[in-house]
């Protein structure tokens, strides 16, 4: 957020099931189990019956033991009669068949629970968008704000900066893997700050995904990576919006894979450079990179600072309350940030409107996401210190987050909005430099804009924060709610033919060269597979190859066309570009700004409190996810701590147990069985006293 100078090998054969392997306790091998106890009753009372030591010592060696027999026991001086016999015969009979029934009803049992817990999961995860990860989110914000410090652009090389634009790529790239991920690097001069020139150029970072249906349409999701001068962890401005930007594009590829589809249009994810000297960065991107192809720009999501909201408390107390979310769209009309800027045709004031209702339905969705994936409470603090629970994303909580025309025209949504395009900005927290800050009012762009702070601010202490984990998820979630929308990026199931991706369009002007290519374009069922390119450019001329070159002559609108052939079929995608006299240029209104911020003397700044109860940290969503994306592991320590979560991000559904019914049927087996038993010692002892 850019802060102006008036404002702060062997295979076994299975063995046979044995009374023990209840998933196997069906009729037959039921009966067997049975067979076998009563066996064990028989054995027990012929030895009963049997001589005594002293009578064996006695009888023939070759003796046969005599059978069991009911005759042999009978007459007035028999220590076991027969009715006894056939009372422990019955005991016997009965513990056995209590326990056949309940090992019978225990992988019933078993299978019910699972079900019921598979049933919950199924109804919980029925809304069908794709659900960022918090616990991913924390973990990589910890990571880059750790590792990557000191990002002003423009002076030093292969530091803090550019380690961080190549961590942050390198991570997107892996997160949207299988789904032709296309990098492209894009340089551009800058001044530097207002009392030191640069030394180096900026650039930007941008990780497109083609669309499948629709690629000459596009979305742009974006955030900026530098910092200030003085400026180490940078953490809510804006490390916060690169680390949750990487949780929209998690979110997103494991969708698309998991549901074997594509993105209907094509999403440009990028990073923008030089934001804090001056929106040198996205003004760049759009009055060069894109300019020529404004036309098929749907939306903009400017992903900001965020983490110093809801559903966080300040401190993490109760009796605070949540910290204001913000969701900032673009203004149907002049207001104090845009005095004389918006000048919106018919269609793109429809297309505004139309955009900030997808808002309004996209906030109670999300809420009832995260309470179908497992995050209805959260612990605060309560007024002695220790943790109690509260609801979090009730209905009665949405009004939180709030949906406003922009009203601070300092980061990167600004040239967008100039441009007449329908663009977000989600954001927390920018109050630090008000006159009359709230007490959670938060010191960004100075040094101790660092994650522990944050944590503080969050949950009192420095430790890893449940609630900032949580309030990155949720711009996150509302950014993947609104891209999964049909008229947004939507998502279309792969036919047999390539996806046939034209590059960024620059200025589109005539006499002027325009490089394109056909880099993001390939073959979804072989990625290996060649392709074959054939462009048409409207004016009579054509060309074949990856990358090509053309020049136009005259003013005029023209119907750029791409074919892309592969071994199993073909695809064209065709964009109207306009050709001018000159570029569709937007002026930056902003020179270069000052390295170094001010102190707000209004705010106090939070101390971290770390004898505080621990706050339980939070895991994984209650999703049934696809494989984890494979990412190089960090090869050094991080300085902040990283939450490590071992439980699968599928929940919890280890067997709790047998139910109550299964435990009381074998606590009454076993009396009967005891009782039985202790009756046979008994006629044992009366039997060897006489």
């Amino acid at each position: 957020m850019m802060i102006f100078a008036n404002r702060f090998g062997e295979s076994q054969q299975t063995p046979p099931p044995s009374c023990r392997d209840r998933g196997w306790m069906r009729r037959g091998v039921g009966a067997l189990c049975l067979s076998s106890w009563l066996h064990v009753s028989s054995g027990l009372l012929e030895a009963n019956t049997s001589p005594s030591n002293e009578d064996r010592h006695k009888a023939p060696a070759s003796t046969p033991p005599r059978p069991l027999s009911l005759q042999n026991h009978e007459g007035p001086h028999s220590p076991i009669r027969s009715s006894h016999i056939i009372m422990l015969s019955r005991l016997l009979y009965i513990s056995a068949m209590l326990v056949v029934l309940g090992s019978l009803f225990l992988p019933l049992d078993t299978f019910a629970q699972t079900r019921v817990s598979n049933a919950s999961l199924n109804s919980l995860t029925s809304l069908d968008f794709p659900v960022p990860d918090p616990v991913y989110i924390y973990n990589q914000f910890a990571y880059v704000t750790s590792h990557f410090q000191r990002r002003e652009a423009g002076y030093t090389v292969n530091q803090g900066h550019d380690q961080f634009a190549a961590y942050w790529t390198q991570e997107m790239v892996n997160n949207l893997a299988g789904l032709g991920p296309q990098v492209r690097r894009d340089t551009f001069p800058i001044h530097g700050w207002r009392e030191r020139p640069a030394a180096l150029p900026a650039f930007n970072m941008e990780v497109t995904v083609p669309g499948l249906v629709h690629p000459e349409q596009e979305i742009i999701v974006g955030c900026h990576y530098d910092g200030k001068a003085n400026s180490t962890e940078s953490a809510l401005d804006d490390t916060s919006g690169c680390a949750y930007e990487l949780g929209v594009g998690k979110a997103m590829g494991d969708y698309w894979r998991s549901h074997h589809v594509y993105p209907a249009r094509t999403v440009r994810f990028v990073i923008f450079d030089a934001e804090e000297q001056g929106l040198f960065g996205s003004f760049h991107y759009l009055d060069s990179t894109v300019n020529g192809d404004l036309s098929n720009v749907l939306a903009m999501f400017n992903e900001e600072q965020s983490g110093i909201n809801y559903p966080a408390r300040f401190l993490g107390k109760a009796s605070n309350p949540f910290m204001p979310d913000y969701i900032d769209v673009t203004p149907l009309q002049d207001n104090a940030a845009y005095p004389g800027r918006i000048h919106l045709t018919p269609a793109q004031r429809q297309s505004v409107i139309h955009f900030r209702s997808l808002w309004q339905q996209a906030i109670p969705a999300v809420f009832a996401q995260f309470s179908a994936v497992g995050y209805s409470s959260l612990d605060y603090y309560d007024s002695t210190n220790q943790n109690v629970s509260q609801p979090i994303f009730t209905p009665a909580q949405q009004g939180n987050v709030h949906i406003q025309d922009d009203p601070s025209s300092n980061s990167d949504q600004v040239p967008f909005i100039y441009a007449g395009l329908p663009v977000v900005t989600v954001t927390g927290d920018q109050s630090y430099y008000d006159p009359n800050p709230p007490i959670w009012a938060f010191p960004y762009d100075l040094p101790e804009d660092t994650l522990a702070l944050m944590n503080t601010y969050n949950c009192g202490a420095a430790r890893p924060s449940a609630a900032l984990a949580l309030g990155l998820a949720l711009p996150a979630m509302l950014t993947t709610w609104m891209l999964n929308q049909p008229d947004m990026l939507g998502q279309a199931t792969a036919d047999g033919n390539p996806i046939a991706a034209i590059s960024d369009i620059g200025q589109t002007v005539v006499g002027q060269n325009i490089a394109l290519d056909a880099k993001a374009s390939f073959d979804p069922a072989n990625a290996s597979n060649p392709l074959n390119y054939a462009w048409n450019f409207g004016d009579g001329t054509t060309t074949t190859g990856i990358s090509v070159n053309h020049t136009y002559r005259q003013v005029g609108n023209y119907t750029l066309t791409l074919a892309v052939t592969s071994p199993g079929g073909k695809r064209t995608s065709s964009k109207t570009i306009n050709v001018g006299s000159g570029p569709n240029f937007y002026s930056n209104p902003y020179s270069p700004l000052g390295g170094i911020n001010r102190h707000n003397p209004a705010v106090t700044i939070a101390t971290a409190n770390n004898n505080l109860p621990a706050q339980p940290f939070l895991k994984p969503p209650l999703i049934a996810t696809p494989a984890p994306t494979v990412t190089s592991a960090p090869a050094t320590a991080t300085n902040v701590a990283t939450v490590v979560i071992d439980k699968p991000a599928g929940g919890d559904n280890t067997n709790p147990g047998p139910s109550p019914l299964v435990t009381i049927l074998y606590i009454f087996a076993a009396i009967i069985f005891i009782a039985g038993l202790s009756l046979i010692g008994v006629a044992v002892l009366r039997a060897r006293g006489r």
